[in-house]
């Protein structure tokens, strides 16, 4: 089991492609994880996304161009026993 006090960060990143390979490569090795998403924006921008950003026109398309903005941050955690492996395995 991973918990916070025996794990270690394998990685962090931005692009969901990246993250679904490694989460992959992980199962497929029998590697216990831990995967957290972060929402990665400034308060402001979450507020205008939430008021604005949330209503579209008939099109779909979003009503703002700060919608658009919105990103996310994939981390990653192994138990630090696993780490070598896990880092070697993904190619880290």
């Amino acid at each position: 089991m991973v918990t916070i006090l025996n794990r270690k960060r394998l990685l962090a990143d931005s692009s969901s492609e990246t993250a679904a390979k490694v989460r992959e490569a992980l199962k497929a090795a029998g590697i216990k994880y831990f995967m957290k998403t972060v929402q990665n924006s400034t308060a402001l921008g979450k507020a205008i996304h939430t008021s604005i950003g949330a209503r579209t026109y008939g099109s779909g398309m979003p009503s703002s161009s700060y919608s658009d903005q919105v990103s996310y941050v994939y981390m990653v955690y192994v138990s630090r026993k696993d780490y070598a492996r896990a880092k070697d395995l993904c190619h880290l």
